[in-house]
């Protein structure tokens, strides 16, 4: 079981700054915190109050994409 930011990956997690491609990150509330984030898609922009589903980190940032609910 991994822990910290590495055991994030597959969870879900709500938008609170939209997510503007990989150049803007935006920020999530995942575990009652806010994190900065960026698009699986390189090009996504994913808006404010969208679930996402965190796939990697890179670089410090997680990577998410977003689910249907």
């Amino acid at each position: 079981m991994l822990s910290g930011v590495q055991g994030m990956v597959g969870e879900t997690a709500v938008v609170t700054k939209a997510i503007d491609g990989t150049h803007h990150p935006g920020r999530i509330r995942a575990r009652g915190e806010e994190w900065l984030a960026i698009p699986l898609d390189p090009s996504e922009r994913i808006e404010r109050g969208v679930s996402v589903v965190v796939a990697d980190i890179e670089r410090g940032l997680l990577v998410v994409y977003a689910i249907d609910e």
